[in-house]
């Protein structure tokens, strides 16, 4: 099969392999990639929702979003939902005329639940005919790019990392749930250097949408360091890029990356289904 590096820090592009539930050596093939590339992308796979299903179950353990908008929704109608009541482990980003894309910012998946998600499992349902591309971002090499002494100074400091900053509008006319959904998930602390649990990398566990204060420290001191952190993702030497065709299927390492969904397409439609694999607890 044909494998082709997309980065030169992360990503690689497969041909000529089929995401089959029937192979037993998927699961081992998919992780070795995944470890290795921080994001791997699967062309004119063409899944149907089942298939779909059944290949994120082999890889790992799927969750199901904290806010799923079908059973018991928290909010009726806030992105993202589950759009198959057999499969509520897929969420559905879809977006079109009138749901603009909202996503355009460097960020990972679910870190701030207290045991942050591992990986997100990505295929294409519709394109639009020109843009919505994803970008990705390997944080143990922007990690690395950092000197001695910063190094030493993130690898003693902890980060605070909060939903509300994400979904705060989403409940603008609903402070009840939203007071009781902050009850069920708290502000998490994590380590603003992780060490992979796979890997043993080191990464730089942050981002600007979930990422709102390193503890210990003043407000200002913070911001400083946030800033700095933050905008490393932004850095293209440790970034991939990748344009979707309708079938593709994406996997990428959440704890060792983030990724941006470029918003360049209205108003044509985009239509993106996603599984999440639940990670392991860090200290």
């Amino acid at each position: 099969m044909a494998r082709k590096k997309l980065g030169t820090h992360i990503g690689v592009v497969v041909d000529d392999y089929r995401l089959d539930p029937a192979d037993p050596g998927l699961r081992d093939f998919v992780l070795e990639l995944l470890l290795q590339h921080k994001a791997v992308f699967f062309k004119s796979q063409h899944l149907d929702r089942h298939t779909f299903a059944k290949v994120a179950q082999l890889i790992g353990k799927t969750e199901v979003h904290p806010f799923r908008t079908e059973d018991e929704p928290a909010v009726v109608g806030i992105s993202p939902f589950q759009p198959y009541h057999e499969y509520p482990e897929i969420t559905g980003i879809y977006h079109d005329a009138k749901v603009t894309g909202n996503l355009n910012s460097w960020h990972s998946d679910l870190n701030w639940r207290a045991v942050p998600t591992f990986a997100s499992i990505l295929r294409a349902v519709q394109i639009p005919p020109r843009g919505g591309d994803t970008c990705w971002a390997n944080m143990g090499k922007a990690f690395d790019s950092l000197s001695d002494s910063v190094q030493k100074e993130l690898e003693e400091l902890r980060i605070v990392h909060d939903w509300v900053q994400i979904y705060r509008s989403a409940f603008v006319d609903h402070e009840d749930v939203l007071r009781q959904l902050q009850e069920k998930y708290p502000p998490q602390s994590h380590p603003l250097v992780l060490t992979h649990p796979f890997t043993g990398e080191k990464i730089l566990f942050s981002n600007k949408v979930s990422g709102v204060r390193i503890e210990g420290v003043s407000a200002e001191e913070s911001r400083r360091i946030l800033d700095m952190v933050h905008l490393l993702a932004w850095r293209p030497e440790f970034q991939c890029r990748f344009q979707w065709e309708e079938g593709d299927v994406a996997i990428w390492d959440n704890l060792a990356a983030q990724h941006y969904a470029v918003s360049d397409y209205w108003p044509h439609d985009r239509k993106m289904e996603r599984i999440t694999l639940e990670g392991v607890p860090i200290k």
